[in-house]
């Protein structure tokens, strides 16, 4: 590997196997990472499968063809995206046989392995979450110590075809470090909402809340390894609020949970296709939860909600080791009363009137903006990009 430099204008093909764009937390901090690339005048192309959901302002990717036609969209596995990513491995070489580049960005395991054995050019992997963490919450009780294995046996193989591992955040870079020589940890961009949001009265109104309602908000999808059960029990704790639920996941396996538990009367729901959607729901909170069950990853929407200034209650988990500690209330990982009772706090203290400045100054702090992505992304190449001598 050089240890020089990497080129003034780095040219880089991101893979991503997965629809795009999508309302996916991965999928808008991939977009984010290729704007932030591109205004820092590098040449950064995206390739990903053929659909997606339209959504203004995000990069248009160079797309497989449309076959097989899977729609699909939520997280997790099947067999429409092993077809999708058997294709990507030919698509891949395709691209670089027309367009050569300084490296390829492979965005989780399916475009690592997708992405191994494409000739002189390095291949970074950029781990998004550790399969080996998040895969046993897709699998049946029984079946939850081989997906496990099965995990870890795919998190090895991503590090074993690439020339360095970019770790999206500090807890992944720790689990990634026994795995290969070269783990740098690389947080991503956030980028401010755009536009001002609604104001809180209309929102209310739009969503069909009070206005003197405490309404705790999670928005983000439905799969297990968010740990949506410990949502669902601190509502049987103490304290009227209301959980907004903002998802573009299907909801029916968590409205009946919540049935069962008796606490579906206190959840309201709301869809998350759209900006607007965001803005509209972020605008009518007194809080955001953000819980998390899996290790490693970075849930966006601790991030969105800090950005729009709306105060957070995360477990331990969420935070991944990112410097934000200050500006979230943290409490015991998997702890219902603990979450129903910072909610109540939150939501009347002096934290919620702050927010709405202190939040995006926290991820400013942190190194999550833009610029600062694409400089640490550019150093961080300097240790695989081969770069001609002078």
């Amino acid at each position: 590997m050089s240890t020089d430099r990497a080129p003034a204008v780095l040219r880089s093909l991101h893979v991503a196997c997965m629809p795009f764009p999508t309302p996916q937390g991965t999928q808008a901090i991939v977009a984010m990472m290729v704007r932030a690339l591109r205004e820092a005048g590098h040449d950064a192309a995206l390739l990903t499968y053929a659909h997606g959901v339209a959504t203004p302002g995000a990069p248009e990717p160079e797309r497989l063809s449309d076959w097989p036609r899977v729609r699909a969209t939520r997280s997790g596995p099947s067999l429409g995206k092993v077809a999708l990513d058997l294709r990507m491995v030919a698509a891949v070489r395709r691209r670089l046989r027309r367009a050569p580049v300084d490296v390829v960005v492979a965005h989780n395991v399916e475009a690592a392995w997708a992405c191994a054995g494409v000739g002189d050019v390095p291949v970074v992997y950029y781990a998004h979450t550790s399969m080996r963490e998040e895969l046993p919450h897709y699998a049946r009780a029984t079946y939850k110590r081989s997906a496990r294995a099965l995990g870890a046996l795919l998190d090895r193989g991503a590090c074993a075809g690439s020339a360095a591992v970019f770790a999206l955040t500090p807890v992944l870079t720790e689990r990634y470090a026994p795995l290969h020589a070269h783990v740098r940890c690389v947080p991503p961009p956030f980028e401010r909402p755009p536009g001002a949001p609604p104001d809180r009265a209309r929102a209310r109104s739009i969503l069909g809340l009070g206005r003197g309602d405490v309404v705790a908000l999670y928005a983000g999808n439905l799969d297990a390894y968010q740990g949506l059960s410990v949502l669902l029990h601190a509502l049987r704790q103490r304290g009227a609020w209301t959980c907004l639920v903002a998802t573009d996941s299907d909801p029916t396996p968590l409205r009946a949970e919540a049935v069962r538990l008796g606490v579906a009367a206190r959840i309201r729901w709301a869809p998350l296709a759209t900006e607007r959607d965001r803005a509209v729901v972020h605008a009518a909170a007194d809080v955001a939860l953000v819980p998390r069950r899996a290790p490693g990853g970075l849930p966006i929407k601790l991030l969105d909600a800090l950005a729009r200034g709306v105060p957070v209650v995360a477990g331990a988990r969420a935070l991944a080791g990112l410097p934000l500690t200050a500006a979230v209330t943290v409490v015991p990982d998997d702890d219902p009363a603990a979450l129903a009772e910072a909610v109540v706090r939150v939501a009347s203290g002096p934290a919620a009137a702050n927010a709405s400045e202190g939040g995006q100054h926290a991820l400013d702090r942190a190194g999550l903006t833009p610029d600062d992505f694409a400089t640490r992304f550019q150093q961080a190449c300097a240790n695989v990009v081969r770069v001609a001598p002078g």
